[in-house]
Parts: C-alpha cells; sequence; structure tokens
C-alpha cells in the first residue's frame, strides 16, 4: 500500500509532490523499523529506484534483511545483487527457503559467500542427503548463527554431531521428511543448544545417558514429533525419563496418533513428584471411546496428583450416529468428562471443544520447573 501511495504521489500534481517530502521527514530509524517487517523481495520491488531518498535507505549499512526464498525467488535475488551491491549479503540475518527446494542452489551460494554472511542469524533450509558433507562444512563458518532448521529426506548423524559443535547456536530444528530415523551419536565438546526440536527423529534410546545431556548442559526445551513410529521406543525413552526430567525442564511430545497416549500415561507415573505442569491436547472421534473411558477411569487419580493441569479435548465434527450403541458410549463418556470440568479445581483447567482432525492428535507437555 505504501507503494503504491509513494507511486501515486511521485507523479501526480504538485500538492501530492509535497507530500513525499513529508513522508521523507520521517527519520531513518523510524524507516528501518519498518522495513524490517518486510521480505527482501519485497522491500526491493516496492522501493528500489523509486527515488534518491528510498535507494540510499536501502543502501544504508543499518539496514538488516530477512530474505524467503522460493523455486522463483533465488535468480531475482541474484539480480539484484548485481544491480546494488554483494555488500548486501552482509546485512542479512535470517535466509530460509518457504517452498520445495532447488536442490544444490543454497548450498551452492552459501559456500560460494560465505565469508560475506557475517550477521546471519537464522537459517531454514531442506538439503538433499548427499549435501550434507557440503552444509557441515559450511554451518561451522556462520559465526552469528543463532537458529537452524534443516529438512532431509535423511538427517545423518555427521550433520547432527556438526549441528551440535556449533558454539553460537541456542535453537535447533531437524526435520526428517520421509521416515523416522534413530541416529547413534558421538558427540565431542558441550552443546549451547537451549530448544531442541526434532521431528520424526529418535536419538537413539542408549545414547539417552547422563553423558549424552552433559554435552548440552544448557539445554531447556526438548520437542519430539512425528509418526506412532517415532515413538516406538518410547517404553525405553521412558525408563529413562526421571534422568531427562532431571536434566531438561520442559519436555513435549506431539504424535500423530492418539494410540501413544495409553503408553504415555502408563509409563508416566514414576515422575509423578517432578512434575510441576502438564498439558494435554488429544483429538477423539467415535471410535476412540475406549481412550475416554481410560483417560476418565484410569487416568484421572494420576493427573490430579499433579500441581497444575491443562486438559485440552478435541471432538470430531465427524460424529457417526448410525452405529447407536458407539453413539450412546461415546456420550456417556463424554457426560463424564463434563461431570470432571465441573469438579476440577482451579490447579486443573479442561477444555473441550468440536474441531476438523489435526496433524497431531497428541500433544503432552511437561514442565518440572
Amino acid at each position: 500500500m505504501l507503494h503504491h501511495y509513494c507511486v501515486i504521489i511521485q507523479y501526480s500534481s504538485k500538492e501530492k509532490k509535497t507530500m513525499v517530502t513529508h513522508i521523507e521527514y520521517l527519520s531513518n530509524e523510524l524507516w528501518f523499523s519498518i522495513f524490517s517487517y518486510l521480505e527482501a523481495h519485497d522491500l526491493f520491488r516496492a522501493f528500489i529506484n523509486l527515488n534518491n531518498y528510498f535507494n540510499e535507505l536501502i543502501a544504508s549499512r543499518h539496514l538488516l534483511y530477512n530474505v524467503q526464498f522460493n523455486k522463483n525467488d533465488h535468480s531475482s535475488f541474484i539480480s539484484i545483487i548485481h544491480c546494488t551491491s554483494p555488500e548486501i549479503l552482509n546485512r542479512i540475518i535470517s535466509l530460509q527457503w518457504i517452498a520445495k527446494p532447488r536442490y544444490g542452489f543454497l548450498p551452492e551460494f552459501l559456500n560460494k559467500n560465505i565469508s560475506k554472511f557475517t550477521r546471519l542469524r537464522a537459517l531454514k533450509i531442506e538439503i538433499h542427503p548427499r549435501q550434507t558433507f557440503l552444509i557441515c562444512k559450511i554451518l561451522p563458518e556462520l559465526n552469528s548463527l543463532e537458529y537452524l532448521s534443516v529438512k532431509s529426506i535423511t538427517i545423518k548423524a555427521l550433520l547432527v554431531e556438526t549441528i551440535f559443535s556449533i558454539s553460537c547456536l541456542h535453537i535447533c530444528e531437524l526435520i526428517n521428511s520421509h521416515v523416522m530415523r534413530n541416529i547413534e551419536c558421538s558427540l565431542v565438546g558441550q552443546s549451547y543448544i537451549e530448544v531442541l526440536y526434532l521431528t520424526n527423529i529418535s536419538i537413539d534410546v542408549h545414547s539417552i545417558k547422563e553423558s549424552f545431556f552433559d554435552h548440552i548442559p544448557k539445554l531447556k526445551r526438548l520437542e519430539l514429533s512425528g509418526l506412532i513410529q517415532t515413538f516406538k521406543n518410547l517404553s525405553s525413552w521412558i525408563t529413562n525419563q526421571i534422568l531427562i526430567y532431571e536434566k531438561v525442564p520442559i519436555i513435549k511430545l506431539k504424535c500423530k496418533s492418539n494410540r501413544i497416549t495409553m503408553v504415555f500415561f502408563e509409563q508416566i507415573q514414576p515422575i509423578m513428584s517432578m512434575i510441576k505442569y502438564f498439558s494435554l491436547n488429544i483429538y477423539v472421534d467415535i471410535q476412540d471411546e475406549i481412550l475416554l473411558e481410560n483417560l476418565i477411569n484410569d487416568w484421572w487419580s494420576i493427573i490430579e496428583q499433579i500441581e497444575k493441569n491443562n486438559i485440552s479435548i478435541r471432538i470430531s465434527k465427524q460424529i457417526n450416529i448410525a452405529d447407536t450403541d458407539k453413539q450412546n458410549k461415546f456420550t456417556t463418556y463424554l457426560n463424564m468428562l463434563f461431570s470432571k470440568i465441573n469438579q476440577s479445581n482451579d490447579s486443573c483447567k479442561i477444555t473441550w471443544t468440536q474441531s476438523e482432525c489435526p496433524l497431531y492428535k497428541f500433544c503432552a507437555e511437561i514442565r518440572t520447573s
């Protein structure tokens, strides 16, 4: 909108030309603040070559860029660099690929210009497994990198070990896009990662021991997401939970199946005394009346022991009423749930809503501090 306003007022009457001058009276700092909300391509398309004033603002070393690539943007961005200055790379603080990758371009582009990305703080990238070695060569050179998200068909141990060695990195997300992968890591030295997200990745259960967490002493949040297969070793993982919760204050599990709920509650009892806050978000439909029955009759006594709870149950909008017996059972359990809601005290917040099926049917978060 501002772009069209500036174009109109630049080429219209004298009164409107005066308004351009008024816009230019805004401080550079205010314009930099406004520009910080714009993605680099949008910023260039809207303001570059608009007039000398905006060209000088865009050329200023104080203006930092957030760059997003889709499948076509990389060529236009290269053109912008040639039209302006290669020094623009020094001012990129966030770089991400948001569409299906053209494998090779971004890693090669980073590798070719690695010395210029001196202020890059956030990188989101999707790579092919054959690019693992190249990206492992690049990452240690990014000395300002604080956030990293890597997606690949196969996340290799070499990549994990390289990432954990980046001293400036605080937030890391690893996404295995194909199937669940079990990774055995040999970590050397200490990582400063504070938040770790793993999707369809399971650090080998034999690695989940004290020595593993000694390498990531600042880890405050661990989040695991994926299919039911991602948690096929959950029983073994839970066995080590007391150790995990002594080391990591926030653990979150997200699964595409709610079948993991039963296993979760069966194994949670050993750490009950450690839990300060518990959040559960599950999705159920008419086929899940056993899940509701177990939640109400078997697991409620466990939930009530926790200091603070937040339970959210989403009910399917598509309730099949053809099976009368199932419908009656489902309704009975819902009524029992409503009763629990009415009886819950201030420490236990329970809500239910009707919704479409979400990506993750089971989300549980446990905090020990």
